[in-house]
């Protein structure tokens, strides 16, 4: 299978960078085509700018959103791994 993963920390020696790299070790030893799109190495802007609304709106997508639509395509699976930061601890 061919899988992608989206991975979103700053800091690659992270829990979420540990996770990121026993998934890729672990469904490459077991025969998966793995992708990774480390959006912060690659400077990735998630914010939706009003010009990009404007754009969508009459069919015209940024080249760097239609490069990432690529392997989102090109996956059979796709797993996302980023830090969840939350508020104040659950308390039982």
């Amino acid at each position: 299978m061919k899988h992608l993963i989206v991975y979103a920390h700053p800091n690659p020696d992270s829990l979420n960078g540990y996770f990121k790299n026993t998934v890729i070790n672990h469904l490459q030893q077991s025969g998966h085509d793995v992708q990774v799109r480390d959006l912060y190495q690659l400077n990735f802007n998630p914010v939706l700018s009003l010009e990009d609304a404007a754009g969508q709106r009459g069919g015209v997508m940024p080249a760097d959103v239609l490069a990432e639509q690529e392997y989102i395509t090109w996956a059979d699976v796709v797993t996302f791994i980023y830090p969840i930061f939350g508020g104040r601890a659950c308390q039982l």
